[in-house]
């Protein structure tokens, strides 16, 4: 699809006469292609609030509100952004993100605004499939009185889950109770950096000391002993103060490398699950996402949709709007032939496998046209270094491995190499064009959005 359309905006610009890109124009065209790929949550939390600053000297300059959206830019979406820059723009761009001071207040007020328009129980389209788990969640959220403590739900990706947690600390908030979100990635991160700068105390106080707590997937915990335990003792104060706790992740009784002792407390309240939509809620999902974005589709083209989209809601909203920005920017009238001719190949689409650690060492070794073997050698050549380094990076970033566990698979290297490696890999990641480049095009090998 992007393809076609750079295909298409190219022609605009064509017949504009214009010899380089509009920045308005280019970053609208961006938005266009970012909601399609990323996550609703991502693009309406992250994306959406980015202002186009300047375009120019082969650099687009795009501002954000603050320096937590700009290091969760820098970190996790930078590569997909500069992509799809780059797969519109006539010319290669380096994309570059500043916090603009004057944009910190309304960058914020459009995040929140964006979460409590999209993430509430109104816009949670219920069914058989997540009935149970809407109704627990709307109970906890009104801040009932309830039998059950914790309230586990899980699903495989892009059924709802989050959706239900933002849901809840919209309503929390609301009604003036002290409630937290976090994910378990983002817990990870700063009970290190706690640890490290000798802040426990604050740490403690900073998760202790709510009504409630809300954790997103639970399951990135696997491996991470020493925080298992620092969230095992947050579990037990807060289970112990009667205070509400809410998790969400993979089926529990299949999270591997998590302690039993607290698998065990994770599945002692109510465990719920959402599976995937029917035909009827699929067909009330697809008409309450037209109707946010203002866009028409006949009956049989929804009932198309709902028949052929069989992974998950996310699989429908990327549908919608892909024939949404295809018809804007064709001019098409949208009847069931021509949307079957935008959208051929998604009845083919399967739950997305991730890659296995073998399979990343061989598609970097192809890559970069060196041997598995030397990958796992201790060969301080260029070109092999760099091999190992991103081995380490997407075995840590993308399949979550331990330390240890990835320098197992890289040749018994002991987790401080790993750890190095991976440091060096995400430095180099802020301003090294060809670095980004080479991960991209490894990660798009191996599937791994």
């Amino acid at each position: 699809m992007q393809a076609v359309c750079k295909e298409f905006f190219c022609q605009n610009l064509e017949r504009e006469g214009k010899n380089s890109v509009d920045l308005k124009t280019l970053w609208d065209e961006s938005l266009i292609h970012l909601s399609e790929e990323l996550q609703s949550l991502n693009f309406d939390m992250w994306i959406k609030p980015i202002v186009p600053l300047s375009l120019g000297e082969g650099v687009l300059s795009l501002g954000v509100g603050n320096t937590f959206a700009l290091k969760m830019l820098t970190d996790r979406l930078s590569t997909t952004v500069s992509r799809v820059v780059n797969e519109i723009s006539a010319e290669t761009l380096e994309v570059v993100f500043s916090v603009e001071g004057q944009q910190k207040r309304q960058g914020e007020n459009k995040q929140n605004g964006a979460i409590k328009k999209l993430y509430t129980f109104e816009s949670f389209i219920v069914g058989p499939s997540n009935e149970l788990a809407f109704a627990a969640s709307k109970q906890l959220a009104d801040f009932k009185d309830s039998e059950f403590n914790p309230l586990y739900i899980y699903s495989n990706v892009g059924l709802g889950k989050t959706h239900l947690l933002q849901a809840m600390l919209i309503s929390f908030q609301d009604h003036k109770i002290k409630a937290k979100y976090v994910t378990s990635e983002r817990f990870t991160n700063e009970y290190i950096k706690a640890i490290k700068e000798n802040k426990t105390e604050s740490f403690r106080e900073k998760y202790r000391h709510v009504d409630a707590l809300l954790v997103d997937d639970i399951q990135f915990l696997s491996g991470k002993t020493q925080t298992q335990e620092g969230f095992f003792h947050t579990y037990n104060e807060l289970f112990l103060a009667n205070k509400k706790i809410i998790l969400a992740g993979d089926d529990p009784s299949k999270l591997s490398e998590i302690e039993t002792r607290l698998t065990s407390r994770l599945q002692s309240g109510l465990v719920v699950d959402i599976q995937p939509p029917d035909y009827e809620t699929k067909v009330a999902i697809i008409e309450d996402k037209c109707r946010r974005l203002s866009f028409s589709m006949t009956r049989d083209i929804v009932d198309h949709i709902a028949q052929i989209c069989n992974v998950n809601i996310r699989q429908i909203e990327s549908l919608v709007n892909r024939l949404k920005a295809i018809t804007q920017l064709k001019q098409e009238v949208l009847d069931l032939e021509t949307a079957k001719t935008m959208i051929v190949g998604f009845d083919q689409i399967k739950i997305k496998i991730r890659p296995g650690p073998e399979e990343v060492i061989s598609v970097v070794a192809d890559y970069f046209a060196v041997s598995e073997d030397e990958i796992r050698s201790n060969s301080r050549s260029s070109q092999i270094t760099k091999a190992r380094r991103l081995s380490s990076y997407i075995l840590r970033k993308d399949l979550h491995l331990t330390a240890s566990a990835s320098g197992n698979i890289i040749g018994n290297k002991n987790h401080v190499t790993v750890l190095n490696a991976v440091k060096f890999v995400e430095e180099g990641l802020l301003s090294d064009n060809k670095l980004r480049l080479n991960l991209q095009q490894i990660r798009n090998t191996l599937n791994i959005a």
